[in-house]
């Protein structure tokens, strides 16, 4: 009977039958073949390539009946991948025709419309049913990501959703993919203050860093506002810095220690400025009461900055039960920064620590122009500013502090910072009398500038004794500030004055070098002393830095004679 059906049937047959169009007879064809428990490569490629036409069909005519009698029956064949089209036909008809697929699609389609919230609820039931499916997981991951990337934009941010929607991403195992990774922290990090509204350090401990790439701890160039080129911080160090300032009294030991290991580990690997990051790890010192370590790393950072008013402030948090020095870095970081709009808190400190010292009189001053300022701007009185109003000591009459108040008193923290500060001999080569400004060449060929205070002014030739921090910026240009300064009675280095007499030679503009030491000598100092080509001149010089030049020489601050040398 099999023999009578099948005698004169091949799968050319079949084959020839399917491009006639005749896709149904075709399929009947070739499955009367596969009966045959002797069927061929080619009846088997031939069934195939029916059922492959008939899932395609299946899904165009949307009768996802027909589509999965026909997938499964396509899923029990074993299409070997030296059977190449065939094999990316039949994975491909198998994918598009799934029931998960399908459903998938569905979503992205919300997704493109906007409808972010219906795409999550979907593919959460989706992943239910399909625990196991990489594709829907990721689809998953992917609509966590679009609903923070939209909520991180709105002007009235929900945390709460965010914070869901990162520990449903997290619970997927998704933390595992560095790509994906890189997309969810994207927005996230990008949100005003978002350390002070989710505990990020919980979400970087599950992080594993050590499949970050090189790209991660790259900065990345990008055009200003203002038309310039700036660099946008690496991907690590942001991790890193918002999760550190997520750190608060919630947060347990353990998990604390582990973060500032983490990032004092990964911060030799980033090619960028540390400096924000070195404040972050200091904070955390903090917290842990190494307050050593937090005191020696924020005093580090005062060596590049020493005008930045909230390290002074932060100073302060290292400092157990010494009133007097942490009143002097108050009123440092008050000389930085007076404005109360973004300095209250050192005014604050400062009255805190005047009545600890029981200074009530000059603490009540400054709270009464503390308490001022909050009424004329609408601000807050908090709980400990009431409770100081009401004490017994306060005296709204009280007289204002005098004006040297903050500047005689911040001489401990200077001093605090100067410990640790390299010292050097320095001369005032320049100085602008209008803006109290002394130039100073030390020693070393070192060039600072220093800011003098009116009551005791630099001259030029003075000699002085100079404490200065040295730091990089972040293309490697060394720069120094200047910590302390004072006069010296000591003599000034060789290296930084020299008496010369030697032959000059005056050029065109006016001006004249001598022509052994290339001592410069400026056209005052031409034109008072008549001095022409030839002249030997004897005089005093100062090293002295040529910015048009960018390099050191020598300059004439003294012309004591002048001979004719015909004579």
């Amino acid at each position: 009977m099999y023999m009578e059906h099948t005698e004169h049937v091949t799968s050319r047959d079949v084959f020839d039958l399917r491009r006639e169009g005749k896709l149904d007879e075709a399929y009947a064809m070739a499955k009367r073949l596969m009966e045959n428990p002797n069927y061929s490569v080619w009846d088997k490629r031939a069934f195939a390539w029916c059922l492959v036409d008939l899932i395609k069909r299946a899904n165009g005519e949307n009768n996802q009946n027909a589509a999965e009698r026909y997938r499964n029956e396509l899923k029990g064949l074993i299409i070997t991948e030296s059977d190449g089209i065939l094999c990316k036909q039949t994975e491909y008809v198998l994918r598009v025709a799934s029931p998960v697929v399908k459903e998938l699609t569905a979503i992205k389609s919300l997704k493109e419309a906007g409808r972010n919230q219906e795409a999550l609820d979907k593919v959460k039931a989706l992943y239910a049913q399909n625990p196991q499916d990489e594709s829907v997981k990721n689809a998953y991951g992917w609509c966590l990501h679009k609903v923070i990337q939209v909520e991180a934009k709105e002007k009235i941010i929900n945390f709460e959703r965010i914070k869901a929607c990162l520990n449903e991403g997290f619970s997927l195992g998704l933390h595992n993919d560095i790509n994906f990774m890189r997309y969810l922290w994207g927005p996230i990090l990008t949100i005003k203050e978002v350390e002070q509204h989710i505990p990020l350090y919980q979400y970087a401990l599950q992080l594993d860093f050590t499949k970050f790439e090189r790209e991660d701890y790259e900065v990345k160039p990008y055009k200003g506002s203002d038309g310039m080129m700036h660099d946008w911080p690496s991907l690590v160090i942001r991790v890193l810095r918002k999760s550190l300032n997520s750190l608060d009294k919630s947060a347990d030991k353990e998990s604390i220690i582990a973060l500032l290991n983490l990032a004092i580990e990964h911060m030799a690997y980033l090619n960028e400025s540390t400096y924000y990051l070195k404040w972050s790890i200091a904070k955390t010192y903090v917290m842990l009461r190494e307050l050593d370590k937090a005191q020696q790393m924020i005093l580090d950072l005062l060596q590049a900055k020493p005008n930045e008013f909230w390290l002074w402030n932060g100073l302060v948090n290292t400092i157990e039960n010494d009133h007097l020095l942490a009143l002097s870095c108050y009123c440092k970081s008050l000389l930085c920064q007076n404005r109360l709009q973004f300095n209250g808190v050192a005014k604050f400190g400062v009255i805190k620590e005047l009545v600890a010292l029981e200074q009530y009189d000059m603490a009540s001053a400054e709270l009464h122009e503390l308490v001022t300022f909050k009424i004329d701007n609408q601000q807050k009185i908090n709980d400990q500013l009431n409770a100081y109003l009401h004490a017994d000591w306060y005296n709204p009459d009280a007289e204002s502090l005098p004006k040297d108040f903050y500047r005689e008193h911040s001489k401990m923290a200077v001093e605090l910072l100067c410990q640790a500060l390299p010292k050097t001999i320095g001369i005032v080569n320049y100085v602008s009398k209008a803006q109290n400004r002394a130039f100073i060449a030390a020693d070393g060929d070192i060039s600072l500038m220093y800011q003098y205070d009116s009551k005791e002014p630099l001259h030029e030739m003075d000699v002085v004794s100079v404490i200065y921090t040295r730091y990089e910026d972040q293309d490697g240009t060394v720069r120094y500030n200047v910590a302390a300064c004072k006069k010296t009675d000591e003599e000034p280095p060789t290296s930084l004055v020299m008496k010369f007499k030697e032959p000059i030679k005056v050029i065109d503009t006016g001006l004249a070098f001598t022509k052994e030491s290339n001592v410069f000598i400026e056209n005052r100092m031409v034109q008072t002393h008549n001095l022409m080509n030839g002249h030997v001149v004897s005089g005093v010089a100062v090293r002295s830095f040529n910015k048009k030049k960018n390099c050191w020489g020598w300059q004439a601050t003294e012309i004591l004679a002048v001979d004719d040398a015909n004579h």
